[in-house]
């Protein structure tokens, strides 16, 4: 490659990449420290001001070693309590990590061909889960849908 063309891809990459940081404002501080908070969905699929939206969750089924089929779950959180919804808001990614964990045990261990899921069972494992990660009680995981698709 020639030096000049070397030196411009050089330059455009350098630009490309404090481009982001320039427009944030150059990250060096000026002298505010500001809260951090979880960004606020756009998207509501109710009109409860108390509503945290939690993205669907998709798993694979996984038994004796192969992919069985998926389980889709959509739900969201009711939080009635403004400084709990505010917690619940900045650990979703704790959340949605310890859900997935129960969500992919329950999964490999009690979903079965020809046989729907335990729907309340799967609500109540997700309540249990959203109390333990928020430290209390006060949240109130409402299911919207539950669909299981088993291949032969």
């Amino acid at each position: 490659m020639r030096p000049f063309f070397r030196s411009v891809l050089t330059l455009i990459c350098v630009l490309a990449l404090s481009a982001p940081a320039l427009a944030s404002g150059g990250g060096h501080g000026d002298g505010e420290k500001k809260k951090l908070k979880a960004p606020k969905k756009e998207r509501n699929y109710t009109s409860l001001e108390s509503w945290v939206t939690v993205e669907p969750f998709t798993i694979s089924i996984i038994q004796d070693g192969r992919v069985r089929g998926k389980f889709a779950v959509w739900f969201g959180l009711d939080v009635p309590d403004d400084a709990l919804q505010e917690k619940a808001e900045a650990l979703m990614p704790r959340l949605r990590d310890a859900w997935l964990s129960e969500l992919n045990l329950y999964a490999a261990t009690s979903l079965r061909m020809r046989r729907a899921a335990d729907v309340p069972g799967v609500s109540d494992l997700l309540q249990r889960t959203s109390d333990a990660v928020l430290g209390r009680a006060g949240s109130k995981v409402l299911m919207i849908q539950a669909m299981v698709d088993m291949t032969r």
